[in-house]
């Protein structure tokens, strides 16, 4: 007998739509002003932060409005390696929607960078989960 999919099983890499493919990094010397603005033009709200080739971080919009600006610090004179969160918490792209969203959860950030063969490919964002979600659902009240 076959059973239908719940909606909980759907696989990350099948909904790559949901997810911000724009990849874009950021050197661990650069100033927080420069990250900021790097944000804004791309229209994303996180960057991998490198050092020699490697990633070794993520800062988010609200590790600048969190550690820069409540903490008064200068966003020109900070760099980013200070205020990024380290290591990169990832989810491999075979696992599911849910899985990445209670990882997100179990680890109270906002912001999953998705691998595939241990490279980064997209990152999920909780604003990513929301659209996800919400058409998710709407599907099946019609």
């Amino acid at each position: 007998m076959k059973t239908r999919k719940s909606a909980y099983m759907d696989q990350v890499k099948d909904h790559i739509a949901y997810m911000d493919e724009s990849i874009l990094s950021i050197s661990a010397e650069a100033s927080a002003s420069e990250a900021a603005k790097k944000m804004r033009d791309s229209k994303l709200s996180s960057l991998i932060v490198i050092k020699s080739g490697e990633n070794i971080g993520i800062v988010t919009e609200t590790d600048l409005s969190r550690k820069i600006i409540a903490e008064e610090l200068s966003p020109k004179e900070t760099k980013v390696k200070f205020i990024m969160n380290r290591p990169i918490v990832s989810i491999d792209s075979d696992s599911t929607m849910m899985t990445a969203f209670v990882k997100m959860g179990s680890h109270n950030i906002r912001h999953l960078a998705v691998t595939e063969d241990d490279l980064i490919i997209g990152v999920l964002s909780i604003n990513n989960f929301i659209t996800y979600y919400k058409q998710k659902f709407e599907k099946g009240k019609k």
